[in-house]
């Protein structure tokens, strides 16, 4: 694949999803929630897969393995995220309600800004899937069989975790405690975990492409914002701020991102 043929793509790409999630932007206002901007977050990828599988001319046996790795992680994702906007909703995800009180008269620009800057992370993340969907090498390779497999087990694990966590606040004498089992024991953030799994698979499915090995960056800028921006930063705060002292032990003995043996509290 030429760096011009996926430049183009990519430009095309960025147009598409600006115009989408503009008027996902005036629905968000209309509905008074910008929450429905993390639905189609998740929804995009799968989206995105689907569009380049069908109209890039790579070898079919390959484009249907990159259909098999990421349609069942960005379809459950999808339907996670939008079981909980439905339910919460009309309330506002907290992280955006805060914004926009910060905000104040700018808030509207500004969370157009905010959906504007998602689908510019959505275009920047989307080569592997271009490059894997137009290369035409005969047969498939190792490295991408291994990236669909880690993929799935990605899914798997981010799906785990989710359900461990929502039977935990579904049951009323958890209220007020922290989710401490299952994969919970071993991570403070085991769904964040398996989704850099999920990218990490992404990148070993385009890894033997042509311009494939410089989509090196995928895995590494969505684990920069997993635990540095969007992810474990805000999850943590909300986290102490709504179970104090027990957060606060949680975080002592358990691994923040991977997951790992518990360490010993400090004593108080």
């Amino acid at each position: 694949m030429l760096i011009s043929e996926l430049v183009t793509k990519e430009l095309i790409l960025l147009g598409a999803v600006s115009a989408a999630l503009t008027a996902l932007f005036l629905y968000s206002k209309a509905i008074k929630n910008a929450g429905i901007v993390d639905v189609f977050w998740a929804a995009s990828f799968g989206i995105i897969s689907i569009a380049f599988t069908a109209i890039c001319s790579g070898l079919p046996e390959r484009k249907i393995l990159l259909l098999i790795a990421v349609l069942p992680w960005s379809f459950r994702l999808t339907l996670h995220l939008l079981q909980r906007f439905l339910k919460d909703h009309p309330h506002e995800d907290s992280r955006y309600a805060a914004l926009r009180k910060e905000w104040g008269e700018k808030a509207d620009i500004m969370m157009y800004l905010v959906f504007l800057f998602q689908g510019a992370l959505i275009t920047i993340l989307s080569p592997p899937f271009i490059i894997v969907a137009s290369d035409t090498h005969a047969g498939l390779r190792a490295a991408e069989i291994l990236g669909a497999a880690i993929c799935t087990i990605g899914t798997i694990g981010e799906s785990i975790a989710d359900d461990q966590l929502r039977k935990f606040k579904n049951n009323p004498d958890n209220r007020g405690k922290v989710c401490a089992t299952g994969l919970w024991n071993y991570s403070r953030h085991p769904n964040y975990f398996f989704e850099f799994v999920v990218w990490l698979g992404i990148f070993l499915l385009a890894a033997s492409a042509p311009l494939g090995v410089y989509t090196a960056y995928c895995p590494l800028l969505m684990l920069f914002f997993l635990t540095k921006m969007t992810g474990i930063k805000i999850s943590e705060e909300q986290s102490l701020k709504s179970r104090g002292e027990a957060y606060r032990r949680y975080q002592e003995t358990t691994s923040a991102f991977f997951p790992w043996v518990k360490k010993s509290a400090r004593n108080s």
